[in-house]
């Protein structure tokens, strides 16, 4: 897909970076990854055999997931926010590559649905929750090829995008304000490790799995479709 012959990849990750300074919008589409990083914290707590208490989102774009679980669980609870995020982003640019744009809308939207069902409970995260699945069932619902790929591609970039600035910035607050780290500081608290070296791990982990989505071989599939003429 090319406009003005760059490929749409090219100018999405411009508006991915452009578009979170600016106020409501920017914070809405962040949202997509911070529902993502929370989903990956209350599947994890299940997988343990855990619970989840409930899930928030909020306007500035950050989120919270309470859950219970034991202390080993709980640190593995916090460690797999940022990692679930990442690989879940080369997860959908690989469902986009093979064609799957459809169903990635659809697969993520009934994600969505299931957490606002199941765990989010605070007004904002349930209206964003509404909007965002509201508007992908009217793309679905129009059946025009073009728009959803263009969507798949717009979210899929975004998380992709936030899901490494995110983990950037929980490593700069971890050496800034060590206390303000997000999951980094708790996992500080939890094993005695410095919240630095938890962020260096988070932001080596992104930073790898966005080079090998900006490397992957299938992404050539995504500029193939001319969208002007």
């Amino acid at each position: 897909m090319t406009f003005l012959s760059i490929p749409l990849l090219y100018w999405f990750a411009g508006f991915a970076l452009v578009l979170p300074r600016i106020p409501v919008i920017g914070k809405w589409f962040n949202l997509i990854n911070t529902a993502i990083h929370e989903l990956g914290h209350a599947l994890m707590a299940l997988i343990l055999e855990g619970s989840v208490k409930k899930i928030e989102l909020f306007n500035d774009a950050s989120g919270t997931t309470t859950t219970t679980t034991t202390k080993f669980g709980g640190f593995l609870v916090a460690i797999v926010g940022y990692p679930f995020s990442s690989f879940i982003s080369y997860f959908i640019f690989y469902l986009l590559s093979v064609g799957y744009d459809k169903g990635f809308l659809i697969g993520i939207s009934i994600l969505f649905l299931f957490m606002l069902l199941l765990w989010v409970r605070n007004i904002y995260g349930a209206i964003w929750i509404i909007a965002f699945c509201a508007i992908n069932g009217y793309l679905i619902y129009l059946s025009n090829a073009k728009y959803i790929q263009i969507a798949a591609l717009l979210y899929a970039v975004f998380i992709a995008v936030d899901a490494l600035f995110s983990a950037l910035t929980v490593l700069y607050l971890s050496f800034k304000q060590k206390d303000k780290a997000g999951d980094a500081t708790l996992l500080k608290k939890i094993t005695g490790i410095p919240a630095f070296i938890w962020g260096l791990i988070f932001a080596g982990i992104a930073g790898g799995v966005f080079y090998a989505i900006i490397e992957g071989s299938n992404l050539s599939s995504l500029t193939s479709i001319s969208l002007c003429t």
